[in-house]
């Protein structure tokens, strides 16, 4: 519900002094409507316009001119993207998802960085807390299916990011900040190059913060404390790119952190979370305008530790969790133009994941006085080749893109070992699935200023390792393994149309009809439906995941962007959503329910204002309301925020900055329990040599 009237009428006067979005390129003099390239949609080199499908890119000028303090909190203004951050910069691990795909499953959106996937295939996040903003060139967003080309985990689509390229002989940026809740951030990029086509870079950021306490008043605890936040990122990059059928490239990244989560009782630090992971990736390509090629390896471990303590009545009990998940690939793409109207895309991945880990109690179990013991462990391989046939007619006016892919994917060695009492626990097997995932678009160019699209597009997703394997605590609570659980998928249907009315301005709309089967979902345990399983554990809602039989997603998107000057720009976006069961034959009374964590609207606008004194940035977001849970009997209330941002350029290597995050303070719930944090105050000094 909206609490305070003048900030909607605000947004609706930025809506409506003709509107702009996030999906081209900004410099600090111009917008640039129709001249962007990109690579995510096609895996070539295209113009947006050329793309049957509709992306939207952000370039480093928005990003370092935008009120943000991390990576994913510009990504809330792309419509059809929701952002699921509740605890702000505290957050444990932020959920990005795409056009309605239930805004608490990550898995369902596949991200890369520099075109390497970076979700986990144990539980399908990603890390959004270790991308460093001040390292990104640009962020590609592909909206719809892409699983004709990227297959798992693409089913809703993709985000691509692409870090800086070493273009100069030298260059030093970075940058120093303070900011509420004693938040302190160092942040540093070095690179440099040779006249031999040689070159290497240094990024890093350490950020520490002592945080808040975010529970509302009437649910707090006396062990309930502030959230806190340590972390610190280094990734290095070096290649050579002066051969034209051979450059390369290495770089590894490590991030290390420890994240505080507001609950403490006898545990020194109390209840925390590590994520510590290690990313290698080597890249070798080349070619010449008639065929070239990339060879991505890469491989990615991450060590999740994670401290949990609490009361459970009288009773105290500590679990420590420790698990290792590794992913790694190779991913080989094959460009050939074929004539001057026909770009043929192939392409061979092999990726592997794995998860060992368990819950390892600290506190002996009341019944047995044993220290209990939760162990799973599973490997999930896919094997995929795909082809993409791209053709070019009537001069450009046309073109026509089909493509296919083929994924096996295998389960295996899979392993579960409790001590726990749980009752009876499924028994892990060795499973395998092939998808077949085609994509048919068409992009029209005919009548001037007006272009326009229509695409059908198939995208799947396997089920995470986790579920397959660990019956345990979740963010769900308690919740069992289901062997059984098959893949999920998406049947895409879309149309989506750009215009360009008057000089420097863009209209953009999109709208798309979905409809998903074996649709994966948490439920709720009930002794009707499941005898032989516990409904509840230790006076907690048991869950398990199923493969819903029907699933329908109907929605529009819509962005204006207008230059009124070179130095005055303005932007806004719109996005309606309707996701809902359709048909669930085990559990009928979820029919005609809402996915959770999916708001029907969303809105955001944003001015941008440059001139010699100072530049300024201004924007405001909407979300509307969310179910949160499966009955749709739990909602959290829509809310608005605004953010500012202004800088000032001082003897062309220095920038101060102020930066404010909810300006009216409108402390609001991205779940049923924590509280955002309110307005963030931070003030930043950088320079660049």
């Amino acid at each position: 519900m909206i609490k305070n009237k003048t900030q909607l009428l605000i947004l609706l006067i930025l809506t409506l002094i003709n509107i702009n979005s996030l999906s081209q390129d900004l410099t600090t003099d111009t917008f640039k409507l129709n001249e962007v390239v990109i690579i995510t949609g096609t895996k070539t080199t295209r113009n947006i316009n050329e793309v049957p499908g509709r992306i939207s890119v952000i370039n480093s000028n928005i990003i370092e001119q935008s009120p943000i303090q991390q990576i994913d909190d510009i990504l809330r203004f792309i419509p059809g993207i929701n952002v699921n951050r509740s605890t702000g910069l505290y957050s444990q691990r932020p959920m990005i998802t795409l056009r309605g795909l239930s805004g608490d499953e990550q898995s369902r959106t596949l991200v890369l960085i520099n075109s390497v996937p970076i979700n986990t295939s144990d539980e399908g996040g990603v890390n959004w807390n270790r991308i460093n903003q001040f390292d990104i060139e640009r962020i590609e967003v592909f909206k719809g299916p892409g699983s004709s080309l990227y297959g798992n985990n693409a089913m809703g689509g993709v985000i691509n990011i692409i870090t800086k390229k070493i273009t100069k002989p030298q260059e030093v940026v970075g940058g120093l900040s303070y900011g509420t809740f004693n938040t302190i951030r160092q942040d540093l990029n070095v690179r440099i190059r040779n006249n031999k086509g040689y070159y290497s870079s240094i990024s890093e950021y350490y950020l520490k913060s002592n945080g808040y306490n975010n529970i509302v008043d009437s649910l707090k605890t006396p062990y309930d404390i502030a959230r806190s936040l340590e972390e610190i990122s280094v990734s290095v990059k070096t290649g050579n790119d002066s051969h034209k059928w051979l450059r390369w490239e290495l770089q590894y990244d490590i991030f290390r952190d420890e994240r505080g989560e507001g609950y403490k009782i006898y545990s020194p630090k109390g209840c925390y979370r590590n994520f510590n992971t290690n990313l290698f990736r080597g890249l070798l390509r080349g070619g010449n305008d008639e065929t070239s090629y990339d060879l991505n390896i890469f491989y990615q471990m991450e060590n999740y530790f994670d401290v949990n303590e609490k009361f459970r009545g009288s009773s105290y009990s500590r679990y420590d969790v420790n698990a290792y998940r590794k992913d790694m690939g190779v991913l080989l793409n094959i460009n050939k133009k074929l004539h001057k109207n026909n770009t043929l895309t192939s392409g061979f991945e092999y990726k592997r994941g794995s998860i060992d880990g368990g819950d390892y109690y600290q506190t002996p179990n009341t019944k047995t006085g044993l220290y209990d013991t939760i162990y799973n462990a599973g490997i999930i391989n896919t094997l995929a080749g795909y082809i993409q046939d791209e053709h070019s007619l009537f001069n450009n006016k046309i073109r026509l893109l089909i493509g296919l892919r083929l994924d096996h994917i295998t389960f295996g060695n899979g392993e579960y070992k409790s001590t726990d009492p749980w009752s009876t626990i499924p028994e892990t097997k060795e499973n395998s699935w092939t998808e077949l995932s085609p994509r048919v678009g068409m992009r029209a160019n005919i009548i001037k200023k007006v272009s326009a699209y229509i695409s059908y597009s198939h995208g799947f997703r396997a089920s995470i390792l986790d579920d397959l394997t660990r019956t345990g605590w979740m963010w769900v609570g308690p919740k069992y393994a289901n062997p059984e659980l098959g893949p999920e998928s998406l049947d895409n249907f879309e149309f989506g149309t750009d215009i360009f009315p008057i000089e420097k301005m863009k209209l953009s709309a999109s709208a798309f009809y979905s409809k998903g089967s074996d649709f994966l979902y948490y439920v709720a345990i009930d002794s009707l439906n499941y005898p032989k399983l516990q409904p509840t554990i230790s006076g907690r809602q048991a869950y398990i995941r199923e493969n819903i039989t029907n699933v329908t997603i109907k929605g529009f998107e819509a962005d204006v962007k207008y230059e009124f000057s070179n130095k005055l720009n303005v932007f806004a976006s719109y996005a309606y959503t309707n996701s809902k069961i359709n048909e669930f034959t085990k559990q009928p009374d979820l029919e005609n329910k809402y996915l959770k964590y999916v708001p029907k609207h969303s809105a955001s606008a944003t001015l941008l204002w440059h001139n010699k004194i100072i530049n300024t940035t201004f924007s405001g977001h909407y979300k509307d309301k969310q179910f949160t849970n499966d009955q749709n009997s739990l909602v959290i209330n829509s809310y608005f925020t605004f953010d500012a941002q202004i800088s000032k350029l001082i003897n062309e290597n220095y920038i101060i900055s102020l930066n404010i995050q909810d300006i009216f303070n409108n402390q609001h719930l991205e779940n049923s329990t924590y509280l955002s944090p309110g307005r963030l105050i931070t003030g930043r000094l950088s320079i660049k040599f």
